[in-house]
């Protein structure tokens, strides 16, 4: 695989995506979440009779849009990738670039690079446009806000991947569908196993004599996207983190990429291209 070839395949992805009018709906709706989300970065609030200052408030407003950016960049790389195999095959570009001296692993490779650039380049955008509201309203910076989002770009290239899995199998719909229930059934486990380690569950648990129970290995195994999420967080916010299983969540997306994509090149080379 010729690194020429690799970066050639890339731009010409992008500049695909870019063609579509799906990627500016989607990056319209997000850049009109981020604009709504100027309100939480003006005045001052109070909460239980304390008056919260503004500085305090973009802080934890930040961290909000963090992670919602965060999140609808994982939905947004669904639907970019749901359809890239099949759209290429019917346009005839597969075969057309096939057809020329590059070989099918540069043209995966180019596929999911050209994806988790756009993908995650919206979501840095949007998380530097958070970043200058906050700077330019309360006059604070997040030290750890840039390298915590550089940590979320594997949620992105793993999912992205695990679609693109399916796609080789099942109809595109169908494989975002369950490309949804990958990101959501993540946001419902480790945000259960998150909520279980607070301390007022653990006063509950010992107020009832409950002692903690065993997870199911499905939780174990499943895709940490959420919880690493919350590692990222947690480096913002420089916070103890808890891990749900034997392995830190970057381990487990990491496992899941490249499982994927060694999936992806072996059933990709099997097939015939017509």
């Amino acid at each position: 695989m010729k690194l020429r070839d690799l970066l050639i395949c890339t731009w010409y992805t992008i500049l695909d995506e870019l063609h579509h009018k799906s990627f500016y709906i989607l990056t319209a709706i997000a850049i009109g979440f981020t604009w709504l989300l100027r309100g939480c970065f003006s005045g001052n609030y109070t909460v239980n009779g304390e008056q919260i200052d503004q500085l305090t408030v973009g802080w934890h407003g930040s961290l909000i849009g963090f992670n919602i950016i965060a999140f609808g960049g994982i939905l947004t790389a669904i639907l970019m990738s749901m359809r890239t195999f099949l759209r290429d095959r019917d346009d005839g570009v597969t075969v057309m670039i096939l057809a020329k001296p590059v070989n099918r692993v540069a043209y995966l490779f180019s596929k999911v690079i050209g994806l988790w650039v756009l993908s995650y380049g919206l979501v840095f955008i949007l998380h530097l446009s958070v970043y200058i509201i906050m700077l330019v309203n309360t006059g604070g910076g997040i030290v750890w806000f840039f390298p915590a989002s550089l940590v979320l770009s594997l949620n992105i290239l793993a999912i992205i991947c695990i679609v693109l899995l399916l796609t080789l199998f099942l109809p595109d719909v169908l494989s975002a569908v369950l490309g949804m229930v990958v990101a959501f059934g993540s946001l419902f486990i480790d945000s259960v196993y998150a909520a279980s380690q607070t301390e007022i569950a653990h006063n509950f648990m010992q107020q009832v004599n409950t002692t903690e129970r065993s997870v199911s290995w499905v939780w174990v195994i499943w895709p940490k996207m959420t919880a690493l999420q919350y590692f990222a967080t947690s480096l913002i916010k420089k916070s103890e983190f808890h891990a749900l299983g034997p392995f830190h969540p970057v381990l487990n997306i990491l496992f899941y990429i490249l499982f994927s994509l060694l999936l992806i090149v072996a059933v990709f080379n099997k097939r015939e291209i017509v």
